[in-house]
C-alpha cells in the first residue's frame, strides 16, 4: 500500500485538475439567456423570447409585495386592491423597505408577478429554489405548490426546505404568479434566489448539469479524505493529512448540502433544523480546520496566537449554532462572513510570505490560495449581478484543496524517503555498507530465515581478519579501513544474491548461506578466503589472511544457536595456525 499511494494520489490530482479546469470552462462558456428585460412595475414582457429553445430565464427585478398580507388576484388583468410596494425578490426583504419604512425579517409576505409570453411556448416549468422558510404558489390563480406550512404567526408556522421543478400552465400567453411566503425562523426571509421559467426538458437539462458538478465535487472531496485518512493510519504522528481528511469532510457535506442534491434526488429527507445547522456547521468549521492546517505547514509564517484566536473565535460560533435556534444563530452569519473575509486575507498573506522564503510547496499553495480568492471575488459580483459568469467557488476550493492535497502528498513521500533513509543508516554499516548486526537480525526476520520446513537448512560463516590490530598498528588506520572496506566488496561478488552479508562488529563479518549444506559452503567459504588473501595482498603490499568458521544448521536450530558453532569453529582455526576454513562438528 505505501508503494501504490503515492501513484493513486498523482492519478488523482491529475483527474482533479482536469475536471477542474474542464468544469471552469463550461461554467464561463455556458449558454445563458439572451433575455436582458426584468421585471417592471410587477410585469414581465416575455412574449418575443422563444421559450422553447432559450434556457431558463430568471424572473428577476420589480414584483409587487404586500407586506404582512395573503392576497389573491381574481384575474390576470385584475389588480389587487391592498398597499403594497416593489421589491426585488432575490434580494431579502428585511434588506429593503416597504413604502418607506423597515421590513423585519420575520413575518409574511405576498409576491405578484404577471408574465406575458409567447402562446406557442410548450410544456412550461418554474424551478423554484429554497426560500425562507414556507411558501404557496399559484398560478393563474390556481394554487400549483406548497412547501412548508406558511402563516400570519409562528406557532402554526412550519419551515421547510423542497427545491423542485413544477410543471405549469399558460392561459392565451399568459403567467400570473401569486407567492405567498412566511418566516420566523430565519434573520432572513422571502426569496433568496430568482424563480426561473423555460420548458420542461430545459429545466431538467439545467438540474441535471448542476447535480452532475456537484456531485463530481463532492465526490472528489470525499476521495481526497479516504486517502488522507490512508496517509495518516501509515503515520498516525503527522496529522497534516488527518487535517486535509476532516477539511474534505466538511467540504464535501457543505457541497450535497448547499446544492440541494439530497432533496432534488429524494435520497435523504433532513428537517428544516438539521439542514440549516449543517450548512452554518460545515461553513464555521472549514475556517479553524484550513488555519490549524497551514499552522502545521508554515508555523513560522502561520502564528500560533492568530491561530489560536481564529480558533476561538470561530468556537464560539460553532457552539452558538448547536445550542441556540436558527432565528438567533442566523443573525450573526454576517458577522463570521466578515471574519472569514479577515481570515482569508491574513491567510493569503502569510502563504504569499512562505512562497517568498521558499517553503516546501508554498508556491503551489499560493496558486490555490490565489485561484479562491478570485473565485469568491467572482461569486460576490455574480450575486450582486454584476456579471453573469455563475457560481464557482465550489470549483475555487476544490482548486484550493488539490493545492493541498499534492502539498500533503509531496510532504509524505519527502517524509517516507527521510524515514527510508533513517532505516538504511540504522541498519548499515557505514564503511562497509553492508548490514550491521541489527540489519541482520531484521533481516533474518524478514527473509524467514528460522521459520522454515524441516526440509530446509542453511549454514553460516564467520570470517575474522587474521592479526588486524597488528595490522592497523604497522600501517595505519587508513590501511585497516580498506581492509574492511575492500574485503567487504569482495565478499559481495563472491557470495549469491541469496545470500546474506554482514558486518559483525570490529573486523568480524556473518554471511547466512539459505538452503546451503556444510559442503557447498566450506567450498565458497576457500573461495573467498583466496580471494581476500590474493585480493587484499596485492593492493597493500602487505600480507593480509582470513580465518572463517563454517556451521550448518541442524534440525529444529535456530540462526543464534548455529551462529554460536560457527564462531567455536572460527576459534578453532585461529588455533591452527589462522588462513583457513574449519566446519563446526
Amino acid at each position: 500500500m505505501p508503494k501504490t499511494l503515492p501513484l493513486i494520489s498523482v492519478a488523482l490530482l491529475g483527474l482533479c485538475l482536469f475536471i477542474l479546469l474542464f468544469s471552469v470552462v463550461v461554467e464561463i462558456n455556458a449558454p445563458r439567456s439572451q433575455q436582458q428585460s426584468l421585471a417592471s412595475n410587477g410585469k414581465l414582457d416575455l412574449s418575443a423570447v422563444d421559450l422553447n429553445n432559450s434556457p431558463p430565464i430568471p424572473l428577476d427585478g420589480e414584483w409587487q409585495f404586500y407586506w404582512q398580507q395573503f392576497v389573491l388576484a381574481d384575474s390576470f388583468e385584475s389588480d389587487i386592491n391592498a398597499p403594497h410596494d416593489l421589491l426585488k425578490p432575490t434580494i431579502g426583504w428585511e434588506k429593503q423597505q416597504y413604502l418607506g419604512q423597515a421590513i423585519s425579517p420575520n413575518g409574511f409576505a405576498t409576491y405578484r408577478l404577471r408574465i406575458t409570453i409567447d402562446p406557442k411556448a410548450e410544456r412550461l416549468a418554474l424551478s423554484i429554489p429554497v426560500m425562507g422558510t414556507a411558501y404557496r404558489l399559484y398560478v393563474n390563480q390556481e394554487l400549483v405548490d406548497a412547501v412548508g406550512q406558511v402563516s400570519r404567526d409562528k406557532q402554526s408556522s412550519i419551515p421547510e426546505y423542497a427545491p423542485k421543478i413544477l410543471a405549469i400552465s399558460a392561459l392565451d400567453g399568459q403567467l400570473d404568479m401569486v407567492l405567498q411566503v412566511s418566516n420566523y425562523e430565519l434573520a432572513w426571509g422571502g426569496q433568496w434566489f430568482p424563480i426561473t421559467l423555460a420548458t420542461a426538458d430545459k429545466q431538467f437539462q439545467t438540474q441535471l448539469k448542476k447535480m452532475i458538478r456537484s456531485i463530481t465535487i463532492a465526490a472528489i472531496f470525499f476521495t481526497i479524505a479516504v486517502l488522507s485518512l490512508f496517509h495518516f493510519a501509515l503515520r498516525p504522528t503527522d496529522l497534516l493529512p488527518f487535517m486535509l481528511a476532516l477539511s474534505c469532510i466538511c467540504l464535501g457535506l457543505r457541497e450535497v448540502e448547499t446544492s440541494q442534491i439530497l432533496y432534488i434526488s429524494d435520497a435523504v429527507t433532513l428537517g428544516f433544523n438539521s439542514s440549516i445547522r449543517i450548512n452554518f456547521l460545515t461553513f464555521y468549521l472549514a475556517i479553524p480546520l484550513f488555519s490549524g492546517y497551514f499552522y502545521l505547514s508554515y508555523p513560522q509564517e502561520f502564528r500560533f496566537w492568530p491561530v489560536t484566536l481564529i480558533c476561538g473565535i470561530s468556537s464560539v460560533f460553532i457552539i452558538g449554532t448547536l445550542v441556540t435556534p436558527t432565528l438567533i444563530f442566523s443573525q450573526y452569519l454576517v458577522y463570521f462572513q466578515y471574519f472569514a473575509l479577515t481570515v482569508l486575507v491574513f491567510g493569503l498573506y502569510s502563504i504569499l510570505l512562505a512562497a517568498y522564503r521558499r517553503r516546501m510547496g508554498a508556491r503551489l499553495m499560493a496558486v490555490g490560495s490565489l485561484l479562491l480568492f478570485i473565485l469568491s471575488i467572482n461569486d460576490i459580483l455574480f450575486s450582486l449581478r454584476i456579471i453573469h459568469t455563475g457560481s464557482m467557488a465550489g470549483l475555487g476550493l476544490l482548486a484550493f484543496v488539490l493545492c493541498q492535497n499534492y502539498l500533503t502528498y509531496v510532504r509524505f513521500i519527502h517524509d517516507s524517503r527521510q524515514m527510508k533513509t533513517l532505516s538504511v543508516q540504522a541498519n548499515q554499516d557505514s564503511l562497509t555498507l553492508l548490514l550491521n548486526r541489527r540489519g541482520l537480525m531484521e533481516a533474518i526476520k524478514q527473509n524467514h530465515v528460522e521459520q522454515r520446513q524441516d526440509s530446509d537448512f542453511f549454514s553460516v560463516m564467520i570470517i575474522d581478519f587474521d592479526h588486524f590490530k597488528r595490522l592497523n598498528d604497522t600501517l595505519g588506520h587508513d590501511a585497516g579501513d580498506l581492509v574492511l572496506a575492500q574485503g567487504s566488496e569482495i565478499m559481495q561478488n563472491v557470495i549469491r544474491k541469496q545470500d546474506l552479508a554482514a558486518r559483525w562488529g570490529g573486523e568480524e563479518f556473518v554471511v547466512i548461506l539459505p538452503n546451503t549444506d556444510e559442503k557447498g559452503a566450506k567450498i565458497l567459504a576457500e573461495k573467498l578466503r583466496i580471494r581476500l588473501s590474493n585480493d587484499l595482498s596485492d593492493r597493500l603490499k602487505h600480507s593480509v589472511t582470513a580465518s572463517i568458521g563454517v556451521a550448518q544448521s541442524l534440525e529444529h536450530e535456530n540462526f543464534a544457536a548455529c551462529l554460536k558453532r560457527a564462531d567455536q569453529a572460527l576459534y578453532q582455526a585461529k588455533e591452527r595456525g589462522r588462513n583457513r576454513v574449519v566446519l563446526a562438528s
